[in-house]
């Protein structure tokens, strides 16, 4: 058995060509992420029980303030440094580390001055000493390694999963220790912080380069060069993707934040759980390839045929096994995350392609057509939340946010076909078949469960996830037998890549 794994473990690390080591890393990732979610359901399924929306809400609190002031002060450097042709960047590495330290400083000064005003301003003053010790966590990750930038430029993924891992371990094992001993909201708190001081001790365990307090303003200059596209991307990312957070925090209280909050991260399970895998993978390896564009269009190809093979029937399973879900692992005190999941799961199969798209973007040095994009995506949102939130409460919220993509979609095809040099109809015949699958399967779901099914419980949340499988399966399968569509055959590229 020891063998098996060690052989597997060296044909996921062995290299070879750029696409078998995008393969090799996607695996990777795909167990960062995996391992990582499920140590973060396993999380929340248990805080759940243990603590009530309004502890989540408080957090959320804290964290959305924290987001904003990292996504306000991006540096961007790592993207940068990334980006960069050539392969070793030490000498970028000290100047990085050291602006990083000043910006996590900064924030948490920034934070703790600013916790009694953000308190009353959501009006929940039980908030002002959680924003203020959440605010450390920055700091303590600006002191981390600045080389384990090299494990996505290398695409060593294989190192940055002992990295994220151990951390959510971490996270995971006291948030639940000090909930099941206080009950409080602070079990949450300490499981962040935990989990960040583990990742700094990580950073230095995993890789031997040892940063100095060194700053080369030249070096600086280059970096930030390319970074300042990625700051306005960054708040306007914040601005469109947290915004609705700070405004429901505001607009409705701390329980409503939590319910979003919780409701926003299953639904968009898509995006953060598949895209966010083949994107990591595909930045890199698309700057690889930024110069040759047959390269580019077939990386960029391949990125949007897997994610929305594998994202669209998640983000349609997700809506239709909803009510089974909140019900059966959550509780009934969350049913009213149940139609805020179901609309989002909507935005979260399109962010599936959307991520793609920006990969491309950063590859070859663009960031600045997708602060554009963002730019008008916030424009959106800002124009319809507040009357939705009015006449329809959080779904309203959760609606602005799917009707808003629908704006800027068009424009990011328009754009990436631009630069892959594509066709539209080459793109479309990629994500047709899986948009039309996960549409039957989703629609057969919902009709089992709401006609055939009579109560909820575990089997038939469980029934239900095994029949949207087999049907999306059969339903493919279909597709690839009459109509030439790919779908066993991403199975054996993938494999092959290994």
């Amino acid at each position: 058995m020891i063998d098996r794994l060690r052989t597997v473990y060296d044909r996921l690390t062995a290299g070879g060509s750029t696409a078998e080591q995008a393969i090799q890393s996607g695996i990777w990732v795909a167990g960062i992420n995996v391992a990582d979610r499920i140590l973060q359901l396993l999380k929340v399924i248990i805080l759940a029980r243990l603590l009530s929306p309004a502890a989540f809400g408080l957090l959320g609190i804290a964290l959305l303030t924290i987001a904003a002031l990292r996504q306000f002060s991006k540096l961007g450097f790592d993207e940068a440094l990334i980006q960069h042709e050539d392969d070793d960047v030490d000498a970028y590495l000290n100047t990085a580390w050291v602006m990083k330290i000043i910006r996590g400083f900064g924030i948490a000064v920034v934070a703790f001055l600013a916790a009694p005003y953000l308190a009353a301003f959501f009006g929940e003053p039980q908030a002002e000493p959680i924003i203020r010790v959440v605010g450390i966590s920055p700091l303590i990750l600006s002191l981390q390694n600045p080389a384990v930038m090299y494990f996505q430029k290398n695409l060593n993924f294989h190192k940055e999963f002992v990295y994220q891992v151990g951390g959510r371990l971490v996270d995971l094992t006291v948030a639940v220790v000090i909930a099941l001993i206080f009950g409080s909201v602070w079990a949450l708190v300490a499981g962040i912080v935990a989990m960040n001081f583990v990742k700094f001790v990580i950073s230095y365990g995993i890789h031997e380069y040892r940063p100095n307090i060194e700053f080369n303003f030249a070096y600086g200059k280059e970096m930030f060069g390319f970074g300042k596209w990625l700051l306005v991307s960054a708040i306007l990312v914040f601005l469109y993707g947290q915004g609705d957070d700070a405004f429901v925090g505001w607009f409705f209280a701390a329980g409503s934040l939590g319910v979003y909050q919780l409701a926003y991260r299953f639904s968009n399970a898509p995006a953060t759980e598949v895209t966010h895998v083949i994107s990591r993978v595909a930045f890199p390896t698309l700057s690889k390839v930024q110069n040759d564009t047959e390269k580019l269009r077939e990386g960029f190809r391949r990125a949007v045929q897997l994610s929305t093979t594998v994202a669209f029937p998640m983000a349609a399973g997700i809506a239709a096994v909803a009510p089974q879900f909140v019900s059966v692992v959550l509780g009934d005190q969350w049913r009213p995350a149940i139609p805020v999941m179901q609309v989002l799961a909507v935005w979260g199969g399109i962010r599936a392609f959307g991520a793609n798209v920006g990969s491309v973007y950063k590859s070859v040095g663009r960031p600045d057509i997708s602060a554009g994009i963002q730019a008008t995506k916030t424009g959106a949102i800002a124009i319809i939340i507040y009357p939705a939130a009015e006449w329809f409460g959080l779904v309203g919220v959760a609606s602005a946010i799917v009707l808003s993509s629908f704006v800027t979609t068009p424009i990011n095809i328009y754009y990436v076909l631009s630069i892959t040099q594509d066709r539209a109809v080459e793109l479309i015949k990629l994500i047709i078949y899986p948009l039309l699958g996960s549409i039957v399967m989703g629609g057969s779901v919902i009709t089992v469960d709401t006609y055939v099914l009579a109560e909820t419980s575990v089997l038939n949340f469980i029934f239900l996830i095994i029949l949207g499988i087999i049907l999306y399966f059969g339903v493919m399968s279909l597709f690839e037998n009459m109509f030439g569509a790919e779908f066993t055959q991403l199975y054996h590229k993938i494999r092959q890549g290994i």
